[in-house]
């Protein structure tokens, strides 16, 4: 059994609802298009993906379905930093993400050319998932008998939901947002009558929100066809009863949306989805992660200097815990990836191989069970020797492990995505100044003796020159981790790095001399 096993538990509590029912169990995971695709779209659809195919484990004639869904009738009310043309897209403020031209200039609308990059990046690693256009779910009828439906309980869900909001809100609020006919906008309307016989609402648009101007318009229009839209604990509600959703994952600051949306469901006669609630991602100070502040790991990042299976072990991971990334940490976790491949090999990377197997990344990686080459170890080496060149790093790897030449394609990439990390960021960040320990230097010209004289180091394993980095704190009663901090403060200015036995085979005599000298020197 996998160490992490709460694929497995979601699926079992998705059993109890099957009740031997030929009907798919039906998935969703949302999609906020006002900007570009990120970390944690994928990994919402990572974790539901692993759900699904946990349950499709123990329930193998089970059928699945995931909808993607995108939220792209919402207003944009902020201009994203991660979109060009400013000035271009200021003047459509407060109107739907689908009525807005597209900043880039290469598609219909702004909506749309995000919903491209949603799609090219989900199938860029291989999920299988339905699309779905909030417009579209609107305009074409999809969400009609839904939206009869809240009309029909429009004072039991109004009653439910001010309880939960201010009392200067509740006067105004509605679960149906118009789209001005005038000025298009969203978010300045305000309903002054509802009428139930045929399903229209009379609006004005008067509210000033978030600094957008209101037109004054008035007029009655139906609640079908795309001319309104619902608020989003509503709106979220309407999707689950129309789709028959059973199962989604959300962040913990939705945690009171998900409880109103549960409740609106139920009024709409639907049953409501099983839930699971996750943490949200952290940067290396305990921040959370913002796309507006780009702090923490961004997707093209995670892509650029991680193979795949790095970002899939660390979503594994229990995701009721906060979890922290950023670059100083990447190391680290992708080292944690390569000793699940040691302890457990790719064919049981807890449902890992499934996705992996879908995309180009296919690592193949076998018999790691020995291995102790990481990609820390690799940033130091390639940091110390001054290599750009990711084929020169894979001979240094080749050289100091055999398992190296049997996993060819695997630690091809490993390197490859250590250069790009090197490159982009390790030589771009100012090196500490580390304090060197004089107590302990006047020993350091007999661990250069040692080696210099020494024909065998280049041919010594790394656990060998592990041993002999030993010989002087143990001749001469040293404190040992002392006596290290010393080496790794000389060899990595750093109070600490990876194994140096093995960091100093890759590096070869030469070099290791070179270094040491310098201190002694």
């Amino acid at each position: 059994m996998p160490k992490v096993n709460w694929p497995h538990q979601e699926a079992k509590r998705l059993q109890k609802i099957i009740s031997n029912s030929d009907k798919p169990i039906i998935f969703e995971t949302g999609y906020g298009p006002s900007g570009l695709p990120h970390i944690g779209t994928f990994a919402e659809v990572a974790r539901t993906t692993f759900v699904m195919q946990a349950l499709k484990h123990i329930s193998p004639n089970t059928k699945v379905r995931l909808i993607a869904f995108s939220d792209d009738m919402d207003g944009l009310r902020s201009l994203p930093e991660n979109v060009p043309n400013h000035d271009q897209l200021r003047p459509f403020l407060g109107k739907p993400l689908s009525s807005i031209p597209d900043p880039f200039g290469k598609s219909v609308s702004f909506a749309h050319y995000m919903n491209e990059q949603l799609q090219h990046f989900l199938d860029s690693f291989g999920f299988e998932y339905e699309f779905f256009s909030s417009t579209q779910c609107y305009q074409n009828g999809t969400f009609d008998q839904g939206l009869k439906k809240i009309m029909d309980n429009y004072n039991k869900i109004r009653t439910l939901f001010i309880a939960t909001i201010s009392k200067e809100k509740r006067e105004n609020w509605s679960p149906f947002f118009p789209i001005c006919e005038s000025c298009g906008k969203i978010y300045t309307t305000r309903i002054l009558n509802v009428n139930n016989d045929d399903y229209t609402v009379t609006y004005c648009c008067d509210q000033a929100n978030d600094n957008l101007v209101p037109c004054g318009h008035k007029n009655t229009i139906s609640i079908l066809g795309g001319r309104v839209k619902t608020g989003w604990k509503i709106d979220w509600a309407l999707r689950w009863a129309t789709f028959g959703v059973n199962y989604e994952m959300y962040g913990k600051d939705l945690i009171s949306s998900a409880n109103m949306a549960s409740k609106i469901c139920t009024i709409l006669g639907a049953k409501p989805p099983t839930l699971y609630k996750y943490e949200l991602f952290l940067d290396e100070n305990g921040a959370k992660i913002s796309k507006k502040i780009g702090n923490g790991i961004s997707m093209q990042q995670w892509i650029k200097y991680s193979p795949l299976g790095g970002l899939l072990n660390f979503l594994l991971a229990n995701p009721n815990k906060a979890k922290q990334m950023g670059m100083p940490l990447l190391p680290k976790i992708v080292d944690d990836y390569i000793k699940v491949l040691g302890t457990e090999g790719l064919d049981n990377v807890n449902f890992s191989r499934w996705f992996v197997d879908s995309v180009q990344h296919r690592h193949d990686a076998t018999g790691l069970e020995n291995n102790e080459l990481s990609y820390s170890l690799l940033v130091n080496v390639a940091q110390n020797m001054g290599l750009h060149d990711s084929q020169l790093l894979y001979q240094y790897a080749k050289k100091y492990d055999s398992n190296v030449g049997q996993n060819e394609n695997f630690f091809r990439l490993l390197c490859e995505k250590v250069i790009n990390y090197l490159q982009d960021y390790e030589l771009k960040k100012e090196i500490a100044e580390v304090v060197i320990d004089s107590e302990y230097l006047p020993y350091l010209p007999e661990l250069v003796s040692i080696i210099q004289n020494s024909d065998q180091f280049d041919t010594l394993s790394g656990e060998e020159i592990q041993a002999l980095l030993f010989l002087i704190p143990k001749k001469h009663d040293l404190n040992q981790p002392k006596w290290f901090k010393l080496l790794y403060s000389i060899l990595l200015r750093k109070e600490k790095g990876p194994r140096l036995g093995p960091f100093l085979s890759m590096l070869g005599k030469e070099k290791v001399l070179s270094m040491l000298k310098t201190a002694v020197v």
